[in-house]
């Protein structure tokens, strides 16, 4: 009974906790191992580095500091060269925790040399071996909590894990304040070596916690491209990436300030506390109460910033403030200035920047950033060190500039820092993109290259393959093409011995301007095949302008609708033999009904050939009750340009066997029909499938005038035509980005479509209890708030045409958790602030639906109280696709009193929420039956 309250009590303490540190559920688990294994970390580095001060500077001048930093400097580039040829041997486990044991055996060490046997050349070396620890120790714990964590939750829990390192200061502060005044500086090697003990358990329950992250992780790496191999190869990688070149500077730029200013700070202080123990007390002082500071900032600053300004302004901040301390301490020059100095450092190192910095890795491939993050952290870091060393003693020793006099210095170094930042943070969204684009499979793209690679194959193999089908295959695919120019590989099957191939190859011909077979083809006017014969006097009509009948003069015979064809053909021609009265007539006839179809169809082809005098011929035409003969009289109305016949050929756009053709002739008109297209999208009585239709062609036509129709009517009440409009105004994007959409209505959309999804969270709430999950209504709404993403997505890809939108939306359908963080991190940081607050949450699939429904009901006026509220919102809205939706529920859940709505419906143009509506009432009716029926029993 007490053990079950007391985790009752639990539960909600930890949730409660993780709602302070803003952290998902299960986060503070997660974060809380790598909180303390940075702080036991960065409390024996603080600590060492009071004990190193202090010994040095015992024995050594302030002068002499530059020299152990540049020896650090040397030292760390071997070394690391030799861990990174190690770290490709053996696991990330075993190197962490061998490094471990080998640090606190090392401090045991150094404790005994310095109590027993403390010789001069022992606080030089122990000087750098803390340098080269300060180097390693922290970024293995950076390098590990950036393996088992993806960019977002990152930015929740780094908050969490710098905290670590920061009361780590605060406790190596105390501590070494403590120890040093109690039982004198050497012994808190000791205690060195006891954190560092106590980091071997941590690391295993990290490693065991997320097992199965680092194992995927792994995997990756085997099957993918390897990473750097040596030191070489890592530096090799990072200065062929613009990107790393840029956070190498930033790391170079920053660690040679921050030296700098820790040489002022010790020589200032030397100044002022000459003894041993006096000065580590100053020095574990400085540590304890820049500690705390930097915890309040942490708390305060450092989640509010990422979360609301992103990476870029937190990678200001330090700079910024070094700035001004720095200028503080040229002016003053005082003790206090050189604490301020850094005090400012520390404190927003480790808590804003750090947690910024490490973000920086994060769009990074696995495969490199282990060792790519090693080289940059450690040996970039102490080149800056290096530097600094040269620098100091270039200024102070030999140039004998005062600590004072060196901030002019690090003003100098600053403003280059702030330019690095501003370089940095460009950066950061192209290695976002980058990192997208990768993943990013664009599958009409693959489709055109799949499809273009078949035609080659299938016009290689199959022109010439065995099988007449195969041929007659691979020319009807031709056919339907309708290109410019024939194939080469068709001539030669004029002499092919099966007749139906030389038909088909001379009616391909035929439908081109290719003449250079005029002589091929006369010959086969002597076929022994009527079909053959009948092809051949076609193509000679429409390429020879000869008398038909000398031509068929002592041949054999030819299909009536040919003779009649060819002699229209000639009667049509300009010169003495013209007469259109006599080829009107003929052609009176062939467009009659009664007709065969074959004469049809080649006087709705000979009708696109002919002088533009025979309009109500072709208004016959297109409707005659056969598609063939239809599409061929469009071709033709597209041919004469007849503006006239618009309204009728739009009315086809409704009949899918004939859109196509309908699509590509009316976008040939261009820019004099946008008037009637604008009309025609914005007609809610017209048929939806011609409104759909409509902005193919405006697309299409691609015009500014094209573009204005199409942003004229974005606003429409029917969700699937916005789509539609909204892919076309991105088809007019990417073929002319010049081309100007109204971004006020643009904005005025994308608010609407977000707020409509926050609507559909509302309704998908109420109903949630009554849906089964493989039900219709289930999938209808799920399909419903899909279609809503994509229109938001595509909304956002015209507000921000250079970010590349498209390529997160895909990511954010993928399963990989880090490539949706990805996504939402680019977004976070594209996106203006109004827009960002109300979307990035719904797209987030950590967010539960309670939470999506808490920030719509403070976004959306009008509440959801119940289900059946629910249904009516949905069966009364504007929209056919969501009244499509209620229509269903209504019908489900047999809501008789809702069958006013159903009847509203069956009367509406759209022909799925009629079929719809039908079902549902089918239903009502059904459900009202069966009680009657047990009555009456």
């Amino acid at each position: 009974m007490w053990v079950g309250s007391s985790v009752r009590q639990d539960i909600p303490l930890t949730r409660s906790i993780e709602q302070a540190l803003n952290l998902r559920p299960g986060e503070l688990r997660r974060g809380l191992p790598l909180f303390a294994y940075l702080f036991l970390v960065i409390a024996t580095f603080l600590v060492g580095r009071v004990v190193r001060d202090s010994l040095f500077l015992s024995r050594f001048t302030v002068e002499q500091l530059p020299y152990v930093n540049i020896a650090t400097a040397l030292v760390v580039g071997v070394l690391i060269a030799v861990y990174i040829r190690v770290g490709r041997r053996i696991s990330l486990r075993n190197l962490l925790l061998g490094s471990l044991l080998l640090f606190a055996s090392n401090c045991v060490l150094f404790w005994v040399l310095a109590r027993f046997h403390p010789a001069s050349w022992l606080y030089p070396v122990f000087y750098i071996w803390v340098g080269i620890f300060g180097v390693l120790a922290p970024a293995q714990a950076w390098t590990l909590s950036n393996y088992v964590m993806t960019i977002r939750e990152a930015r929740r829990i780094f908050g969490l894990v710098a905290g670590g390192a920061i009361v780590g200061g605060i406790f190596a502060g105390s501590f070494s304040k403590v120890v040093a005044k109690a039982f004198g500086t050497e012994n808190l090697l000791l205690g060195m070596a006891v954190f560092l003990c106590a980091c071997l358990p941590l690391v295993a329950v990290i490693w065991r916690n997320h097992q199965q992250a680092l194992a995927n992780t792994e995997t990756a790496e085997v099957l993918t491209e390897p990473g750097p191999q040596n030191l070489l190869e890592s530096m090799g990688l990072v200065f062929s990436s613009s990107y790393l070149r840029v956070i190498a500077g930033l790391i170079w730029i920053s660690s040679f300030v921050t030296a700098v200013i820790g040489w002022q700070l010790l020589a200032t202080g030397k100044h002022f506390f000459p003894g041993k123990d006096q000065f580590s007390i100053f020095l574990a002082n400085i540590t304890l109460y820049t500690s705390i500071l930097a915890l309040i900032a942490q708390l305060l600053l450092t989640s509010r910033i990422l979360r609301r300004f992103g990476v870029a302004l937190a990678l200001f901040t330090l700079p910024l403030a070094l700035l001004a301390t720095s200028a503080y301490m040229l002016a003053a020059g005082t003790l206090l200035a050189a604490v301020l100095l850094r005090g400012s450092d520390w404190v927003l190192r480790l808590s804003v920047d750090r947690s910024a910095t490490e973000l920086l890795y994060l769009p990074l491939a696995s495969r490199v950033k282990l060792q790519v993050k090693w080289f940059i952290d450690t040996v970039i870091w102490r080149m800056g060190d290096g530097f600094a060393g040269f620098a100091v003693l270039l200024l102070a020793t030999y140039l004998h500039r005062t600590p004072r006099q060196i901030s002019a210095f690090v003003v100098l170094l600053v403003g280059g820092w702030i330019a690095a930042v501003f370089v940095a943070r460009q950066q950061y969204l192209v290695a976002l993109k980058d990192s997208i684009k990768e993943r990013r499979i664009d599958v009409e793209h693959a489709a055109t290259l799949v499809t273009d690679r078949l035609a080659a194959d299938l016009l290689a193999a199959s022109l010439s393959a065995a099988d007449p089908k195969e041929i007659l295959y691979a020319l009807s695919l031709l056919e339907a093409q309708r290109q410019s120019a024939a194939h080469p590989a068709i001539r030669a099957l004029l002499t092919h011995p099966v007749p139906e191939v030389r038909q088909k190859a001379i009616g391909i011909l035929s439908a081109s301007p290719d003449k250079s077979v005029v002589q091929d083809v006369k010959k086969l006017l002597k076929d022994p095949e009527l079909s053959v014969r009948t092809a051949a006097l076609l193509y000679m009509t429409h390429h020879e302008p000869i008398d038909p009948l000398t031509m068929v003069h002592g041949h054999a015979d030819f299909a009536d609708f040919s003779v009649r064809s060819a002699i229209v053909s000639f009667l049509a021609v300009p010169g003495e033999t013209q007469d259109l009265d006599t080829a009107g007539r003929i052609l009176e006839v062939m467009v009659n009904p009664e007709e065969a179809k074959q004469a049809r169809l080649e006087a709705a082809r000979l009708l696109g050939e002919l002088p533009d005098r025979f309009d109500a011929l072709l208004s016959k035409l297109l409707t005659d009750p056969d598609t063939e003969v239809v599409r061929e009289a469009i071709i033709s109305v597209g041919k004469l340009h007849k503006r006239r016949l618009v309204p009728a050929l739009l009315d086809r756009l409704s009949r899918p066997e004939l859109a196509p053709a309908t699509v590509q002739v009316l976008s040939s008109f261009g820019d004099r029909i946008v008037g009637t297209l604008r009309d025609h999208l914005g007609d809610p009585a017209a048929p939806i499938e011609v409104r759909q239709q409509v902005t193919v062609i405006l697309a299409n036509i691609g015009t500014q005038l094209a573009c204005n129709a199409l942003v004229g009517n974005v606003l429409v009440a029917d969700s699937r035509l916005r789509l539609r409009i909204v892919s076309a105004l991105n088809t007019l994007r990417r073929l002319d980005p010049e081309l100007e959409g109204d971004a006020e209505i643009l904005e005025m959309l994308l608010s609407a479509e977000i707020l409509g999804h926050y609507r559909s969270y509302q309704i998908l709430e109420r109903l949630e209890t009554t849906l089964q999950s493989d039900g219709p209504l289930a999938f209808a709404l799920s399909e419903t708030i899909k279609l809503e993403v994509e229109r938001i997505f595509g909304v956002l890809n015209l507000l921000y045409p250079r970010h590349d939108v498209s390529s997160a939306y895909v990511a954010l359908q993928s399963k990989s958790m880090t490539l949706r963080d990805n996504a939402l991190e680019l977004l976070d940081h594209v996106l203006k602030t109004e827009s960002r607050k109300m979307l990035i949450t719904l797209l987030d699939t950590k967010v539960s639906l309670a939470e999506r429904v808490t920030i719509a009901n403070r976004l959306v006026p009008a509440r959801i109280e119940n289900s059946q509220q629910a249904i009516a919102v949905l069966v009364a809205s504007n929209d056919p696709c969501l009244r499509s939706c209620g229509a269903c529920a209504v019908g489900i859940l047999g809501l008789k009193s809702m069958e006013h709505e159903l009847n509203r419906c069956l009367d509406h143009p759209d022909p799925l929420l009629r079929e719809t509506a039908r079902q549902a009432k089918s239903r009502l009716q059904g459900s009202s039956k069966a009680p009657a029926a047990r009555t009456g029993h």
